[in-house]
């Protein structure tokens, strides 16, 4: 029955936003491969039809849901390290800043780490190369940046590609295995962990002078 009151229309905005949430949601409770695109959009309150007018497909949606939130911070990162000028001697606080930033933002989503885990497994092909394709955009930004650092230190060290990948890999590995990496009793504070891994990335960065 029509109850007589108007529709709401919503901006594309608000329809995204609302996707999104729900994407996130079901795809944290659930996993990729269980969840539909009739179910988001069931939660988001949306039709199915404006989940793929936004997103285009389900393998693009998860990887706006959930590796997005990275790719605002590298953006956010970078943005600040360009304005600062390279070269500063601030190596090793701009390494913990960015480990800590990344960690607290891995943490915070959680729930989420077991499928972005799985979602370069290849399970999914189509999956992995959205997967693929958004982080080696977000990694070349960065590379740049560490190559440009490198450069105007006229310091040594690892191949940037690599330096970056591993960095973002020992960041999520911990993140994922948070809780079965040290005994309960035992385990360090967040800030000790952060320390650690930044301490560990410029030292496994640098080349030492023959």
């Amino acid at each position: 029955m029509d109850s007589g009151l108007p529709r709401v229309r919503r901006s594309p905005a608000t329809v995204r936003a609302l996707v999104l949430e729900a994407a996130r949601e079901l795809f944290a409770e659930q996993g990729y491969a269980q969840v539909s695109t009739r179910e988001i959009a069931r939660r988001a309150g949306v039709t199915q039809a404006q989940v793929f007018r936004h997103f285009g497909s389900k393998a693009v949606l998860f990887v706006e849901a959930a590796y997005r939130p990275f790719g605002d911070f590298v953006t956010d990162y970078v943005h600040r390290w360009a304005e600062q000028g390279h070269g500063a001697n601030t190596s090793a606080h701009d390494t913990e800043v960015f480990v800590g930033g990344l960690y607290r933002l891995l943490r915070e989503n959680h729930g989420l780490l077991g499928a972005m885990a799985g979602s370069a497994a290849g399970d999914a092909p189509e999956l992995a190369a959205a997967t693929a394709q958004f982080l080696r955009a977000v990694f070349d930004r960065l590379e740049g940046e560490v190559a440009l650092e490198s450069g105007a230190k006229g310091s040594k060290s690892m191949d940037p590609a690599y330096a970056v990948r591993f960095s973002f890999a020992l960041v999520f590995g911990v993140s994922v295995l948070d809780q079965a990496l040290f005994p309960l009793d035992g385990r360090p504070s967040q800030a000790r962990t952060v320390e650690e891994m930044a301490g560990f990335i410029l030292r496994g960065a640098s080349i030492p002078e023959s």
